[in-house]
């Protein structure tokens, strides 16, 4: 039995396109991040408790990041088939 040889042709090469998505992919989710994290700490620290004031922000920060990032595979899928 031979051994398998990692062989970098038959690696999947991406498009300049794709590497163009995937940076901006992650910058959006990232300043979304941001967004939402600033909102989350201003309303969780003013309306629930000045305890919960940094982790509800990181919660919504969360969210956000994953709603954004999750949206825009989901619109890459769906208009390149893959």
């Amino acid at each position: 039995m031979k051994a398998f040889r990692y062989n970098p042709s038959m690696a999947a090469t991406r498009t300049p396109l794709r590497e163009r998505f995937e940076f901006e992919r992650r910058r959006s989710a990232f300043l979304s991040f941001l967004l939402g994290a600033g909102t989350g700490i201003i309303v969780t620290d003013t309306w629930l408790s000045h305890w919960f004031g940094v982790v509800g922000g990181f919660a919504v920060g969360g969210v956000a990041y994953g709603l954004v990032y999750g949206f825009e595979t989901l619109m890459w899928r769906r208009d390149h088939r893959g």
